[in-house]
Formats: C-alpha cells, sequence, structure tokens
C-alpha cells in the first residue's frame, strides 16, 4: 500500500450497553469502572470513560493522512465513509462487540468497495473470526508497526506519543467531578504484552503470545523526554501507565528514578504489577519513584504462579499502604 493512502481508523459504534441485535447492558456495559472495578458499589460506582488508546497511538505514528472516529453512531460513521474516499479503513474492538465489527464491514463493503478492511484490537483473537467478518486483514499483535509496514513508511522510527487523558466524563451519583488542568492523569504507555505469560492472560495473548512483549521506549531517557514533553503539554503532574507489568522493566525503571530525582520532578505514578516484582524494590524507591496507586491481580492459594512463590501477599499490602500507595 502506497504511504499516502487516505486512512480512516474508527472504534466500534454507539450506542453502548443496549439489550439490542450487538449486545446486552449486563453482559457488556462498556465500562471499565461501572462494569468491573466498581461494580459492586450500586448507586456509588464511579461512572467513567476512556478513549481508544491503541488507535490514536496509531494515528499519531503514521505519515499517512489519518481521520480517527472514536466510538462514533453508526449514522456518523455511515456519513463519514459515504463522503470521503477512504484507501484503508482500521477497525479497532473487543470480543463482545463482534456483531458491530462484522456490521461495520458490511458497511464499508457498500459505500467503499475498493478500500482495504483492517480489523484489530482484542477482538481479534476470536477463534473463527475471518469466517465471521468481511474484512482483508485481521491483526493481532501491536498495530503501529503493522500499519507502518502496511503504508510502505519505516517502521522502526521513535513512536510519537499521543496526548491522551487517563478517563473523560467522570462524575458519581448522576454529580459530574468537576476537573481542572491536572486533575486527571496522562495516560503513558511505555510496552505492550508482558513477560511473566500467565495462561490466562489475554494481554500476553494480543501480542505474540505467552510472555510475549514490546517496547514503544526501551530506555529511562527515552521514557523520561516522553513523560516531560506530556507534562508540558497537558499541564499534568501524574501519568497512568498503561503497561501490564511496568516495574518488571527494572533497568529502565531506575534510570527514570534517576532522571526524576536529578531534574526535582515528583511525579506520581499508578501502576499495575505483580507481587514478586515488587518486592525487587525497596520501599524507598518506589515512593521516590512515584508509585501512588498500584493495581495487583492475585491469584488463589491453590495456583501454581512463580510470582507469588514465598511472598506473604497480606504483608505486603501492609507495607504498601504504610508507606502512601494505594493498592
Amino acid at each position: 500500500m502506497r504511504s499516502d493512502a487516505r486512512v480512516l481508523l474508527t472504534s466500534v459504534f454507539g450506542p453502548y450497553a443496549q439489550d439490542d441485535e450487538y449486545g446486552s447492558r449486563a453482559v457488556n456495559p462498556m465500562e471499565l469502572y461501572h462494569n468491573q472495578v466498581t461494580r459492586e458499589q450500586r448507586a456509588f460506582s464511579l461512572r467513567m470513560f476512556h478513549r481508544s488508546w491503541g488507535l490514536m497511538l496509531i494515528q499519531s505514528n503514521i505519515d499517512a493522512p489519518c481521520t480517527l472516529l472514536d466510538f462514533p453512531t453508526m449514522d456518523r460513521f455511515i456519513q463519514e465513509i459515504a463522503a470521503h474516499p477512504y484507501d484503508i479503513v482500521g477497525i479497532g474492538a473487543i470480543q463482545p462487540n463482534v456483531g458491530k465489527v462484522q456490521k461495520m464491514c458490511e458497511l464499508v463493503r457498500q459505500h467503499l468497495p475498493d478500500a482495504t478492511i483492517v480489523v484489530g484490537g482484542h477482538v481479534a483473537n476470536l477463534p473463527g473470526l475471518d469466517e465471521q467478518i468481511d474484512a482483508d486483514h485481521i491483526v493481532k499483535g501491536e498495530g503501529v508497526r503493522w500499519m507502518r509496514r502496511f503504508l510502505s513508511e519505516d517502521e522502526d522510527r521513535p513512536i510519537r506519543h499521543p496526548h491522551v487523558l487517563s478517563g473523560i466524563g467522570a462524575r458519581t451519583m448522576g454529580v459530574s467531578l468537576e476537573r481542572r488542568p491536572g486533575d486527571t492523569a496522562a495516560t503513558l504507555i511505555p510496552s505492550v504484552g508482558c513477560p511473566m505469560g500467565c495462561n490466562f492472560c489475554a494481554t500476553s495473548a494480543m501480542f505474540g503470545g505467552k510472555g510475549k512483549f514490546f517496547h514503544f521506549y526501551e530506555t529511562g531517557d527515552e521514557l523520561f523526554e516522553v513523560m516531560c514533553e506530556l507534562e508540558e503539554a497537558m499541564r499534568v503532574r501524574s501519568f497512568f501507565v498503561m503497561d501490564e507489568n511496568f516495574l518488571s522493566y527494572r533497568k529502565r525503571a531506575l534510570r527514570l528514578l534517576d532522571l526524576m530525582a536529578e531534574n526535582d520532578k515528583p511525579w506520581a505514578l499508578y501502576v499495575f504489577s505483580s507481587a514478586n516484582v515488587l518486592c525487587r524494590y525497596t520501599m524507598e524507591q518506589l515512593v521516590a519513584l512515584g508509585v501512588s496507586w498500584v493495581w495487583m491481580g492475585l491469584e488463589g492459594p491453590g495456583a501454581d504462579y512463580v510470582k507469588l512463590k514465598g511472598i506473604d501477599t497480606r504483608r505486603l499490602v501492609r507495607t504498601l499502604q504504610s508507606h502512601g500507595i494505594h493498592v
């Protein structure tokens, strides 16, 4: 494909969380917090929405002219493909929305019969997907390099990080939460995939298989430069680190710590981590690195995972909390 191809990237159409032919309010409410994290809090559940970070990352890192529709209505999607002669239409989705992907492929064939349809995201790992949808390419794994290669661009050039707030439209009990500049963390994506390789992990499956990962920023110096740019452009001091096990790359993390200390950057980091990875750092290092929030998944006592071997997780959590780190 030529590098000046006209590209449309889009997430699946709304409305969402509807009992209709495309889904169910019970099965797929389409909200990270209300659907999963705070669903047991009922009326007190936090409502918050998130942009399609992967599509934004691809758009920021190709030279071809590219339009992004994030959570459009079906009418808005039809309006876009009927009015513009796109050469490539890329659709990103999760598996519960396969019916919407199927419909969008049909609409592209109707309005843009010569366009190439590319489907990616977690839906790409659905068994038999190629028999359910009319797409030219179903892409598993890291999409920036794939799209650059498909467009005959240099796939190895540095990654430009998009400016993305970690959440939008926050509200609880029907009251919108006031947002001032700096209140919401910036999204930071250092790597994708995960080196742990747990056999239940959709992330490992998404990015090449068990234990596979890919770094967008290999070194602490590269990451520090990106964070400084996000800090200045977005007026933020905190970062939601979208990396399944950010702290497992110890050399990069400790170099970032050194640079933060040298440049007087009291940033806050919200991270995912495994218990054994946390134990490779002193509490002083975690605090100095700005780790203020940790999302840690714990398997049951019968699980045979190295990441939990010999670790008193109750004691670990209490120690983290005593140092001001939310778990």
